[in-house]
């Protein structure tokens, strides 16, 4: 609970072992008990800050052994004090705070008869002019304990609330990051087979001597890949929001990474790009894959590293493919992995294309690098969602 995160047990423990001294200390300007030597009086400052420690953890029983102690102990030792009451000082400290500690955690009704009981003792204990007064004020430590204790639990439950719409909004971000994958594999498959169409339908006027049986086929092959495609268009339209209309332009890719860098120096960032390497050595889809990480890690430097250098490298080795960026510093960096979710859409499309992608802070700022097999792999080699 939260009450526990606020008054931990080492800070409740060392305030009991400071009141037990305090009452070991004085014990003898309350009770007569100087002359019985230490031992009554090490007893007394024992069972009147004992109850402190339970203050956080069972905070009920704890004032009623308190009261029941004050009321025994003025019983059973001569009093030499009677100012402000018959018991300890130090007791009547523990009182108050096992009162508002039980106010705040427990129920009204535990928190009306700990009052109740309170007052009883004080009412019995001090002076006729001020019984009223100590009721009252009694009163109020309750009432200030009763709506400390719902404040804590109202931003107990904004908090578990929170974790629950940040986990529903990266849920939400996963299944539409998933989406967008589908709708990109769609223009990708489309563009293809729609070739695969075209050239099987086209071959008997392009090639010459074709005969009746490769012709048939080939029909045939141009007839299966325009099932493929209507079903493909279905199946994304179960994808595909109301208000969301299929996109006009080609897909983009690495052969746009130049656009890209100089789009973001026109918007104010100072950005180092070194394009080493060939670009066209991707798949289409991981291409795509890999232009759109570029652009999400660009925003996330942008937004969350305002004023910071950034750093774009691409490097192709004879099998892999590397696409790093980088945000320097000046001044503390946010990391975008905290802030947002758009590294959860980087990691699933990395994922998707069959690579991986790595992200974290650096002794100088952020960094999102992408790994990708540029062979050509199998793609069902891809790490499992």
């Amino acid at each position: 609970m939260q009450w526990r995160r606020l008054w931990p047990e080492p800070v409740v423990l060392v305030a009991t072992f400071v009141m037990f001294w305090i009452a070991f200390g004085t014990a003898e300007t309350t009770y007569d008990i100087h002359a019985t030597g230490r031992g009554p009086m090490f007893f007394v400052a024992l069972i009147v800050a004992a109850p402190l420690a339970f203050a956080v953890t069972r905070p009920l029983p704890a004032l009623m052994f308190s009261v029941a102690t004050a009321f025994v102990l003025a019983f059973t030792l001569p009093v030499l004090s009677n100012a402000p009451w018959p018991w300890l000082i130090v007791q009547g400290l523990v009182i108050f705070a096992l009162l508002f500690s039980t106010a705040a955690q427990r129920s009204v009704r535990d928190t009306l008869g700990a009052w109740v009981l309170t007052s009883s003792l004080f009412y019995w204990g001090v002076q006729p002019n001020a019984r009223s007064g100590w009721v009252v004020g009694l009163g109020a430590i309750a009432l200030f304990g009763v709506l400390t204790g719902r404040l804590l639990r109202a931003r107990q439950d904004l908090q578990a609330q929170t974790q629950v719409s940040e986990e529903e909004r990266a849920r939400r971000r996963v299944l539409e990051e998933r989406a967008q994958l589908a709708r990109d594999l769609h223009d990708i498959v489309a563009h293809h087979m729609s070739l695969v169409v075209v050239q099987a339908e086209t071959a008997q006027y392009r090639v010459p001597d074709l005969g009746d049986a490769a012709r048939d086929e080939l029909l045939s092959v141009a007839e299966t890949a325009r099932k493929a495609l209507v079903e493909t268009r279905s199946l994304l339209n179960v994808l595909r929001r109301e208000d969301a209309s299929a996109p006009q332009a080609p897909q983009p890719g690495l052969h746009l990474l130049p656009e890209l860098v100089e789009s973001t120096r026109r918007a104010g960032v100072e950005l180092h790009a070194d394009l080493a390497g060939d670009l066209e050595t991707l798949r289409e889809g991981q291409s795509l894959a890999a232009f759109r990480i570029a652009q999400e890690a660009l925003a996330n430097a942008t937004r969350h590293a305002g004023g910071a250098s950034v750093h774009l490298e691409t490097r192709s080795g004879e099998n892999d493919f590397t696409l790093t960026v980088t945000s320097g510093e000046p001044g503390p960096v946010a990391d975008p992995a905290e802030t947002g979710h758009g590294i959860v859409g980087m990691r699933e499309r990395a994922a998707a294309a069959g690579g991986r992608i790595e992200v974290g802070p650096t002794p100088h700022g952020f960094v999102v690098r992408l790994h990708l097999p540029s062979d050509g792999g199998d793609e069902e080699e891809a790490p499992d969602q």
